[in-house]
């Protein structure tokens, strides 16, 4: 972490523990404290909007905050959509086209050229203009003492930049997956670019359609994340609506323009279940105590979340809790095209030679896969891709002659796609949709799914014969692209709707205690008071599979403990553990830290009292934290908990 510059520590008082085993903070600073944007004062924000960020496509919905009967408005316009053979539809597509600058020192950079469906078209164009045969070799193979093949691609055409959602999936196997992004381009950099040109957009619509001089100081922002999503990744979104500008903060490049208002998380599967049960109105028929289990199926990421009804009243559903640990993983629509790609590199050996050649095969076989992949219900659908006159079925034909197999020629002018075949792409997803719902469904009552592969007429026939005889109610909403934003402006609306989760982590802070017999030898230590003293334990606020009311608090007590200590870094962990002991174990993971100035109040030395607030059951936890006895009151402030994976 920047800015950290020398390792102290502190003392805890809790009235829990022994007062002969003090707990310490595992490291402080000499450096003053990362704050949040002060709690805001200013009315009711006239409109909230809530941005769905999704792997494969992103959209917005917007409300007033003033009218009695709130009507929720989402947009289907967006740029070059036309252009893009797009239908009107309620999202964008989540893509950034990059373009290739020469700095002064001559050295290339990206620099951001068109987004959403500006994006793929742009990059089409470019591949379209580009003539690889006159300027690359037939294959990367054949570079030597020049510079590769995507090198070379990258400094005529450009990057385009798509799924990088993903790089903030709770597992680093998945995002290191991912294509390596090239010269200066990061996974923050894409994020923030991503979100700032939908704020801008955003505001340009509300200002055509609302009044010209609407500004992002009108606006209450709710930002849609998964539920499987760590803290890490939640806050780290929360860092990127800062930096595009859309609230205040250290890193907002323009606060007196940017909305005052703390940026809302929400957690799409919950705000796909408030959207659903508006769907249904008063034909949902529930009760207190049913389970409600919400399969959110997206782009990329598969979340779902089990609700238990906790209150119904004459709109329906009033309150709700969590039954389980909300669980899910990667997956979804994106993994599908990939495997139509791996099937696609299967049928024809010599397909990613002739893309090196031809760039824009790729472009032209994902645009009739878009096309004809939503209609497969897995009876008897097939479908056929024409390359009569396409120079791939030479090449096919050339590489396998060489290769002593020929086939007829029609195999080669006509790629043909069985009912079989479509089945072997889509299954393997579809497997996992089945696993992961079979895994919550006990004693649920109504099951629903939404999220954009749910719109799969195969999907859905296959959720329906293996859960249709197990519970009451299967809710599809006909739309389920809009379920995620107009479900969050809703949710956001309804203050009290979730009651209680439970927590699917161990969540804590990294202190040194009193020694303890048992403790490692080699986290064992001297302060400066010559005391023996144990590093790295994992000291508790909430624990694995405890259910956590919304808005509960945990505080603690500390203190400072060597002489002249001017700051104090605590180190927020967690674990999968329901009782780590120490922040070592293989399994802890550091989430974040946050720093607190205690240069005030020198005279009490190590009497220097501070209330750390943790406050947990919301979709994101914060802190707070207060001197007791020196300082003020009044300098109770929010601290930023700090990420720097991206």
């Amino acid at each position: 972490m920047r800015g950290f510059l020398k390792k102290l520590s502190l003392a805890q008082n809790d009235d829990t523990k022994s007062s002969t085993h003090p707990l310490h903070a595992c490291g402080a600073v000499e450096a003053s404290c990362s704050k949040t944007a002060p709690l805001n004062e200013s009315p009711l924000p006239e409109f909230i909007i809530a941005m769905d960020f999704g792997t494969t496509f992103s959209g917005f919905a917007y409300t007033r905050t003033g009218d009695a009967t709130p009507e929720i408005r989402d947009n289907c316009r967006w740029p070059f959509a036309n252009n893009a053979g797009a239908a009107a539809y309620c999202k964008n597509q989540t893509s950034l086209y990059y373009v290739p600058k020469v700095t002064q020192d001559g050295q290339f950079h990206l620099e951001l050229k068109e987004w959403g469906w500006g994006a793929f078209v742009a990059y089409h164009n470019a591949f379209t203009d580009f003539q690889p045969s006159t300027n690359l070799p037939h294959t990367s193979t054949s570079f030597t003492n020049t510079l590769d093949y995507s090198e070379r691609l990258l400094r005529k055409v450009g990057f385009f930049a798509y799924k990088f959602k993903l790089y903030l999936s709770p597992t680093e196997a998945d995002w290191l997956s991912l294509p390596p992004l090239p010269w200066n381009l990061k996974p923050q950099i894409l994020i923030v670019d991503y979100l700032r040109k939908l704020t801008e957009l955003i505001m340009d619509t509300m200002k055509a359609g609302i009044r010209g001089d609407f500004s992002l100081r009108d606006v209450q922002w709710c930002l849609t994340v998964p539920a499987i999503w760590e803290e890490e990744a939640k806050q780290l979104m929360r860092t990127y609506a800062e930096m595009a500008g859309m609230i205040t903060g250290n890193l907002c490049p323009n606060n007196c323009k940017a909305s005052p208002y703390p940026l809302k998380i929400i957690l799409e599967p919950e705000a796909a279940s408030v959207y659903c049960q508006n769907e249904a109105g008063q034909n949902l028929k529930t009760a207190p105590g049913d389970r409600i289990l919400v399969a959110d199926l997206g782009g990329g990421t598969l979340d779902i979340v089990v609700h238990q009804i906790l209150e119904v009243n004459d709109k329906g559903i009033a309150k709700v809790k969590e039954a389980i640990p909300s669980y899910g993983e990667i997956g979804g629509g994106t993994f599908v095209d990939d495997r139509f790609f791996d099937h696609l590199k299967r049928r024809i050996p010599c397909f990613e030679e002739y893309r090196s050649k031809v760039p824009s095969i790729g472009l032209d076989f994902y645009n009739w896969w878009k096309k004809v992949m939503p209609d497969f219900d897995g009876d008897g659908y097939e479908a056929t891709f024409n390359l009569v006159g396409n120079e791939l079925a030479k090449d096919w034909k050339e590489y396998d002659m060489h290769r002593g197999s020929v086939r007829h020629s029609n195999e080669y002018s006509r790629l043909h796609f069985s009912a079989v075949d479509f089945r072997a792409i889509f299954e393997p997803d579809v497997e996992k949709v089945i696993s992961l719902i079979e895994k919550g469904i006990k004693d649920v009552k109504i099951l629903m799914v939404v999220g954009g592969f749910s719109a799969s007429p195969y999907l859905r026939k296959r959720i329906r014969q293996t859960f249709g005889g197990r519970v009451a109610e299967i809710i599809t909403p006909m739309d389920p692209g809009r379920a995620i934003c107009r479900g969050a402006v809703e949710l956001h609306r309804r203050s009290g709707y979730i009651q209680a989760r439970v927590s699917r982590r161990t969540y804590g802070i990294c202190c040194t205690r009193d020694y303890k017999v048992g403790d490692p030898h080699e986290l064992l230590e001297r302060d400066d008071d010559q005391k023996l003293k144990c590093r790295r334990v994992f000291t508790v606020f909430v624990r694995k599979g405890t259910e956590v009311v919304v808005g509960k608090k945990e505080k603690r007590s500390y203190f400072p403990v060597y002489h002249g200590q001017r700051a104090i870094q605590f180190d927020l962990y967690s674990s999968p553990r329901e009782n780590p002991c120490y922040t070592t174990e293989e399994d802890a993971k550091k989430e974040g830290s946050f720093v607190i100035d205690i240069s005030k109040g020198k005279s009490k030395d190590k009497k220097r009292e501070i209330e750390v607030t943790m406050l947990f059951g919301d979709s994101i936890i914060n802190v707070t934290a207060a001197r007791k006895n020196f300082g003020s009151r009044k300098d109770e402030e929010c601290y930023e908990v700090r990420f720097d994976r991206c």
